[in-house]
């Protein structure tokens, strides 16, 4: 064979069994899993390609005009008009990438191409910190991060959550070993970046925040020089600035033809009441006095403050009359909750700084420990049988890998959320051990002290890992909530760094040139 084409199917094989032992543990586990918003960002695909579609109509068949079109039979105007108040808040561009993937080819095409383009990922990674790597170690890598991390199961989800860990190995490869990496790798690995940082707003403040930190402290205590990083951090400044230039463009559009501007869920509003100083400031600054001098309330949310507002899930999402508030709202009032959050917060900050503080310290740290699936392993059972969900995109999505039986009780998940805390998180414990017994041994200080490439690369990117992890507990624990998906979707990182610390380079080798090195001097 040719060493061209050998250079180039050594790696793509590589890959592609990497990417299918990520694929078997889906299978083990039953089949891909669907979340309820997977619904709305599959809506929002087929939304961004249906000019597409109606003009390939001739072609394919299909409906040439929305008139014809069942799936959008139900898009009313007044219900098109709440929808836009809560589409700021989800990518259009992963809606994009689940209607190509899982809509024509279905769910197990999603759960291939996600795991390829994680495996494709770390092996970059893999490869230039161990670049005399074999089949053996890679294999065993692979295995290890299939079997022992979370990383099959979000690559099997119907969600953009795997992409964020995707993006930070990307971004880790092109800031700290892109010198040894190819420049078609180099290329695809920046466009993993961009298609990460697009994929969810949050990709880009926690990859900024971790690189902000790492690159410094790489810079000062690894002896990196400044000019080695540039290249990679520009790499994460063209994405940033791709996604706001995509995003711009996407709610231009809007509003250009519909007139509405679309916006968010009041996330953070929700976050404070839910834990208490955003509750008790809303109590007392809505009474009969606290109203204007027209008599309306100073706040929006004023006319559902005497609800119990203890959990920012029902108060995002829930119709009960007796718990929801967004989910209850009109489109002006949605609006308006919008308009008003910043100074809500900011008012409510005011108000008792040491509570918001201190429950956003609880919410950061419950956040950084839950490293356990929770939303991966969800039963599709309610979205099938319950009457607002089994008309829709979602129960297509499960449908089409195969029926769930007469009473849809038969695809459920075979893993469970007990067995993932003790498994999962009993690994990740490991993981931090193993990086702390390796990079404390003796051979691994003097390689850092010397400037050991392997050495000084892969302490360099469990730097960023460590980062991705704290400010991701940071970002979402402080905006969001404690949810265990948010940091279980880069919980992976973990494990993939301790791998990477016990395979950085050939051990012998760094054996031998710290020797060599230490008999010089």
């Amino acid at each position: 064979m040719p060493a061209t084409l050998q250079r180039i199917l050594h790696p793509a094989a590589r890959i592609v069994v990497g990417a299918l032992l990520l694929v078997c543990v889906v299978r083990l586990d039953g089949r891909p899993v669907v979340f309820a918003d997977s619904n709305i960002y599959y809506w929002m695909g087929q939304m961004q390609l249906r000019p597409a579609r109606y003009a390939l109509a001739p072609l394919t068949g299909g409906p040439s005009r929305a008139s014809e079109d069942p799936d959008a039979a139900d898009e009313a105007p007044a219900e098109m008009h709440l929808r836009r108040t809560e589409m700021a808040a989800r990518s259009p561009w992963f809606g994009t990438w689940l209607y190509v993937t899982a809509g024509w080819g279905g769910l197990w095409w999603m759960t291939g191409l996600q795991a390829l383009a994680a495996s494709f990922a770390v092996h970059a990674l893999w490869r230039a910190l161990a670049p005399g790597g074999r089949w053996g170690a890679w294999l065993g890598l692979m295995l290890g991060l299939a079997a022992g991390s979370t990383l099959p199961f979000f690559a099997g989800f119907a969600m953009p959550d795997v992409w964020a860990g995707i993006a930070g190995v990307s971004l880790a490869a092109l800031l700290f070993v892109r010198a040894r990496v190819g420049p078609v790798s180099q290329a695809a690995l920046g466009g993993l970046l961009v298609a990460g940082v697009a994929f969810h707003p949050t990709n880009g403040v926690v990859l900024s925040g971790a690189t902000a930190l790492a690159a410094p402290a790489t810079i000062r205590w690894l002896g990196r020089p400044a000019r080695d990083l540039v290249p990679g951090a520009a790499w994460l400044a063209g994405a940033l600035m791709i996604t706001a230039l995509l995003n711009g463009a996407y709610a231009g559009a809007i509003r250009a033809a519909t007139g509405d501007t679309i916006r968010s869920p009041p996330f953070l509003a929700a976050r404070l009441l839910a834990d208490g100083p955003g509750r008790r400031y809303l109590r007392a600054h809505c009474g009969a006095a606290a109203s204007g001098p027209r008599g309306e309330p100073p706040w929006a949310l004023c006319r559902f403050s005497r609800l119990p507002l203890t959990d920012s899930q029902d108060i995002l999402w829930s119709g009960d009359p007796a718990r929801g508030v967004f989910g209850r709202a009109s489109a002006e009032e949605r609006a308006k909750i919008d308009a008003q959050q910043s100074a809500f917060v900011m008012q409510v900050l005011l108000s008792d700084p040491a509570g918001v503080i201190s429950a956003a310290m609880r919410n950061v740290a419950r956040t950084l420990i839950s490293v356990q699936l929770d939303d991966p392993l969800r039963d599709p059972h309610f979205y099938l049988t319950d009457p607002d969900w089994r008309d829709t995109f979602i129960a297509d999505l499960v449908h089409h890998l195969g029926g769930c039986g007469p009473d849809e009780t038969g695809c459920r998940p075979r893993f469970t959320e007990v067995q993932s805390a003790v498994w999962h998180g009993g690994l990740f414990g490991l993981s931090l051990a193993v990086i702390g017994w390796r990079m404390n041994r003796r051979d691994w200080r003097r390689g850092l002290r010397w400037g050991v490439a392997p050495v000084r690369d892969a302490t360099a990117v469990v730097l960023l890992f460590t980062l991705v992890l704290l400010v991701n507990a940071g970002v979402t624990g402080t905006l969001s909530g404690p949810f265990a998906r948010y940091q279980a979707r880069i919980a992976w990182l973990a494990p993939l760094a301790a791998l990477l610390v016990v395979s950085a380079g050939d051990l012998r080798r760094l054996r031998k040139d710290v020797g060599a090195r230490a008999s010089r001097d």
